[in-house]
């Protein structure tokens, strides 16, 4: 899974809070790619990594 605009803009409605837009891009940044590890493979998020990551940056 991919962190999408629509997506994000959902989680922080859902979850009544507000971030910066250069908060906003930065996690779509992060997690809206996908990653290649040092060896090579590439990497996908999945939607319950992306909502940990969300969790802890957002509602901290």
């Amino acid at each position: 899974m991919l962190l999408t605009k629509k997506y994000l803009e959902k989680y922080l409605s859902n979850h009544r809070v507000s971030i910066s837009d250069s908060q906003k891009e930065e996690l779509i940044n992060t997690y809206g790619s996908r990653v290649v590890d040092d060896y090579g493979h590439l990497h996908e998020y999945t939607e319950q990594d992306i909502c940990e990551q969300l969790r802890k940056i957002v509602l901290k």
